[in-house]
């Protein structure tokens, strides 16, 4: 009897269970629903987010749950899943407005002006009154050019009988857009009557009057403003700021401190403080100033303002990691990101920079700061092409942002395409943008053309806006070369190296004019004495050549050795004592040298590097991979190995190895972004996959540090021609054969060319 009571109990427990379990798909969606409901009721939005979705397991196409995960994903910060939610709702039930009033203001907050009206007309369709619509309908008819049209419709919808504050507020700005200030006030005076306690109407009087220089009236606004709502601490900090732009310290003083002590509580006073303190050069003040407001609440922005006065104040590696702690607790957070990329960017890290702007590349991929940071980081990458997609695609949206428009010319220089530079650069100096950076490019860029007279202009500039730069030395001193002037150019060149005596291009540029106009042993003695203070590679292999080329080789080889013992992982030093063997006949001897200390000792990965590349230069490329690959077992971030193998890939051809090519060419511009050869060698790997554009960009990098360089210029030649700018192409060609002394390539230029001028396709 008691087994057969303990068996019915199962049964009856198991029955429970079961029934329990047996909900039907209603009852389940209303438990879900219910449930998001008490997250929603304890703000745990993103727990709310997670049972809206399994509610829509069972009923997909629900249009009222569609829409509460939409406002749901938009509190968590998630536009694009907020619209992606209404959306579906409005293919579910077209006639549904609210899905729509949703859409049409998100499309309108993206700029994305006929999306915007077209959702707006179509609620209007159903709901001719709806003034959500009715309102967005204004502003795109105003932002698309309609706008007599646009502020028709606002002006109706202020006839209605209970308009709203915001719509007094845009048709303020209409008028004011439009220049009919006398009407925004008018606006003004029946906004202010019907929203007594509006701050924010009064202040835009405020700007009016103070845009009609009227700063009696303007005062008198702004007063009035923070009268009518003086529990608003926002509205006190816009009074103190509007005293601060019209020249009013001491009031600006007695209303920060009674801010201060109104509002104990609020850092909005202090981050207000810190920021005049940072606009007077008191950065140590502004820092004191922000951490407090920090103390008082933690956010992004205070966070991000105590990040800007450290980077101010060179403390670079407190900056970044309250960044780094910023972007772990606000990823969505936008500005910290570029700082954070603009910091790796300065450290010529291309991969991080491009990491941190990875989310706001998504979110707002045509912010100016945003597209110009990432530009720039694709570029230090060597990727042109995606540079300039980036840029194009911002300019669609701020056509005449000049932060773009720098970036722009930038990329049509990288790319050799002069003529375009210079137009950029015209354009943007005729309008006052006068940066150094900006007369470099159009400097060069002129120089390129063979227009002196053009480049002797944005010379002239840059001696006044940036008179002892190294950019304005080096723009004078290839003005001066192009007009035949070496004297002229030694001059500059001289004094260049004097305030500049660690800059390789410098150096070089000196050694390239000194020899001619005050003859090898004024040239020798002057960098012999530089080096003796700066002791850097680039001095060494300066003053070596000058001595190989006065024919005490045994001193230019001793200071090439001198600059690898300073910078043994340096990949052009290696280069340059592989290449004085080859021109000295004594690769044999070198060869056997390296092979000994590699047998000695197996890890002298310096050694292993010199041998792989005097077998790469006697032709024995199987040997030398042997050895670029026994390298790279051993240190798979060799710089050197990485870009040498990659050249031998490349130049073998072979489809199945240009990935691994392009691999390790990208690991060695990681390694040495500012190497020329290591630009030429991406270059090479991307021209022989198919992408001129980033091609051409690498090959013009290398091209401004090594000037004159036969290979390089032939390379551009090659990716010009493939890029169908044969003309230019020539151009180049023609330089590269010009010179007396060979290069490998000198046969393939000189078939190239005749190719061209023939007129003859491949």
């Amino acid at each position: 009897m008691r087994r057969y009571i303990t068996a019915v109990c199962i049964l009856l427990a198991m029955v429970a269970v079961v029934s329990g379990c047996s909900k039907s798909p209603e009852e389940k969606k209303k438990d879900y629903l219910e449930s998001a409901q008490k997250y929603l009721d304890k703000g745990k939005n993103a727990e709310a987010a997670i049972q809206y979705q399994n509610a829509l397991q069972i009923t997909p196409d629900d249009v009222k749950t569609l829409v509460s995960l939409g406002e749901v994903q938009l509190k968590l910060n998630r536009p694009q899943e907020a619209y992606a939610a209404f959306s579906r709702a409005a293919q579910a039930d077209p006639k549904n407005v609210k899905a729509r009033e949703y859409l049409a203001s998100m499309l309108l907050l993206a700029k994305k002006y006929d999306l915007a009206e077209k959702q707006a007309s179509a609620i209007l369709q159903n709901d001719p009154k709806n003034v959500l619509a009715r309102e967005i309908q204004a502003q795109t008819f105003f932002m698309t050019g309609k706008k007599e049209q646009g502020i028709k419709v606002m002006e109706d919808l202020l006839k209605t009988q209970s308009p709203t504050e915001d719509l007094y507020v845009n048709g303020i700005q209409m008028y004011m857009t439009v220049g009919r200030s006398d009407d925004a006030l008018s606006l003004i005076s029946r906004g202010a009557k019907l929203f007594p306690k509006s701050p924010r109407l009064r202040f835009l009087a405020s700007d009016i009057y103070a845009f009609k220089n009227d700063v009696v009236c303007a005062r008198k606004w702004a007063e009035d403003a923070y009268r009518v709502a003086p529990d608003n601490v926002t509205a006190g900090v816009a009074l103190a700021m509007f005293y601060v732009r019209h020249q009013m310290p001491d009031l600006y003083q007695g209303q920060l401190a009674q801010l201060k002590t109104r509002f104990p509580k609020s850092p909005e006073p202090l981050i207000l403080e810190s920021t005049m303190l940072r606009q007077k050069r008191d950065p140590d003040g502004a820092l004191k100033a922000a951490r407090k407001a920090l103390e008082l609440k933690d956010t992004t922005q205070t966070r991000t303002l105590i990040a800007q006065i450290l980077l101010e104040k060179n403390d670079v590696a407190q900056a970044t990691k309250m960044l780094t702690e910023t972007v772990e607790k606000d990823p969505k957070a936008i500005f910290p990101r570029i700082l954070l990329a603009q910091i790796f960017l300065d450290e010529k890290d291309s991969a991080k920079a491009i990491e941190q702007l990875g989310e706001p590349l998504k979110t707002a991929p045509r912010n100016p700061e945003v597209a110009s940071t990432a530009a720039q980081a694709y570029l230090l990458k060597g990727d042109v092409k995606r540079s300039r997609e980036i840029v194009d695609d911002a300019l669609k949206e701020n056509a005449n942002n000049v932060m773009l428009r720098r970036m722009k010319a930038k990329i049509h220089f990288l790319q050799g395409e002069y003529k375009d530079a210079l137009a950029q650069t015209d354009l943007l100096t005729k309008n006052s943008v006068k940066t150094p950076d900006l007369l470099y490019i159009g400097a060069l860029s002129a120089l390129r053309l063979g227009n002196t007279q053009n480049a002797a202009t944005y010379v002239q500039s840059l001696k006044g806006s940036a008179p002892n730069e190294w950019m304005t030395f080096h723009a004078e001193i290839l003005l001066s070369l192009a007009k035949k002037d070496i004297q002229g150019a030694y001059r500059v060149a001289d004094k260049a190296v004097t305030l500049y005596p660690g800059n390789e291009e410098a150096l070089g540029l000196y050694g390239f004019t000194a020899p001619k106009a005050a003859g090898l042993p004024t040239a020798i003695a002057k960098i012999s004495a530089t080096c003796g203070k700066t002791n850097t590679s680039g001095c060494h292999m300066v003053l070596s050549a000058l001595l190989e080329g006065s024919g005490k080789k045994n001193e230019a080889l001793a200071e090439i050795r001198k600059a690898i013992g300073l910078e043994p992982d340096k990949t052009m030093l290696t280069h340059a004592l592989a290449q004085f063997y080859a021109r000295n006949n004594m690769i044999k001897d070198a060869l056997n040298e390296y092979e000994k200390i590699l047998n000695k000792k197996p890890d002298d990965l310096n050694a292993a590097t010199m041998l792989a590349m005097l077998y790469q230069s006697t032709g024995d490329m199987k040997a030398a991979k042997k050895v670029y690959t026994y390298i790279l077992e051993k240190k798979p971030k060799d710089g050197r190995a990485a870009n040498n193998l990659a050249w031998i890939l490349a130049d073998e051809g072979k489809k199945s190895d240009l990935d691994e090519a392009l691999r390790l060419a990208q690991t060695a511009k990681d390694m040495y972004p500012d190497d020329p050869r290591i630009a030429d060698t991406l270059g090479y790997v991307y021209l022989k996959k198919g992408l001129p554009d980033n091609a051409l960009g690498q090959f013009q990098m290398a091209s401004e540090k090594l000037q004159g360089e036969p290979t390089i210029l032939y390379h551009m030649a090659l990716a010009l021609v493939d890029l169908g700018r044969a003309n230019d192409a020539a151009g180049y060609l023609k330089k590269s054969i010009a010179g007396t002394g060979g290069f490998k390539e000198k046969p393939q230029a000189q078939a190239l060319l005749a190719r061209i001028q023939s007129g003859k396709k491949k």
